[in-house]
């Protein structure tokens, strides 16, 4: 075979190697961003000396279990962030009304607390794309009077990568990213809405 030949074919399938790899990226869930939704936010950022409470989400009626994992993601990036000085998790409470956790924030002398709904939760397969929607409240809890410093929404969405026939071999494809890996991706964009307010001078 002619060398020109031989040297265009393997240019042809570093070509189709390349594209099927900027795919299989194009399928990832996107980089930390800010929320798609800032319902309030503080002009001014002094707690980062705070100590927070976030209590578990609540979940869609068809995943009620999934709101939990959602708000131990976030305080896991909010630990690695270092947004605040501690983050404590507080799966466990029954009476969720902002009465009482406001109670229980100053018994165990938390500044904020953090409350959450888990709004949509789709699990994808190889066909289809997943998908998860978060709420999030961040809450005042200092003097007297609860006071929302934050409110938010994100949400993500992946599509699994799709098998490819490159003539001479077949790529394979990947499922959708996990529920859990978009939680990450919101819970960074969380994580970011607080650290972007400017602190206190």
């Amino acid at each position: 075979m002619n060398p020109n030949a031989k040297m265009g074919i393997w240019a042809v399938i570093a070509l189709l190697l390349f594209s099927g790899c900027a795919t299989q990226q194009g399928a990832t869930p996107s980089s930390a961003s800010l929320p798609e939704e800032i319902y309030l936010a503080p002009k001014i950022n002094d707690t980062g000396r705070a100590r927070v409470g976030i209590f578990a989400f609540s979940g869609p009626d068809y995943a009620p279990d999934m709101g939990p994992v959602a708000s131990e993601i976030l305080c896991n990036e909010l630990e690695k962030s270092q947004a605040f000085r501690e983050v404590v998790s507080q799966p466990d409470i029954l009476d969720m009304t902002l009465g009482n956790l406001a109670n229980l924030a100053r018994i165990k002398r938390f500044d904020l607390i953090i409350t959450g709904r888990l709004l949509d939760y789709f699990e994808g397969t190889r066909l289809e794309s997943s998908h998860v929607s978060e709420e999030i409240r961040v809450i005042s809890v200092r003097n007297g009077k609860p006071r929302v410093l934050w409110h938010a929404k994100a949400s993500e969405t992946a599509a699994p990568v799709r098998s490819k026939d490159f003539i001479l071999f077949l790529s394979d494809g990947q499922p959708a990213p996990s529920p859990a890996a978009l939680m990450r991706q919101n819970a960074g964009k969380f994580c970011k809405m607080i650290l972007t307010v400017p602190p206190q001078e």
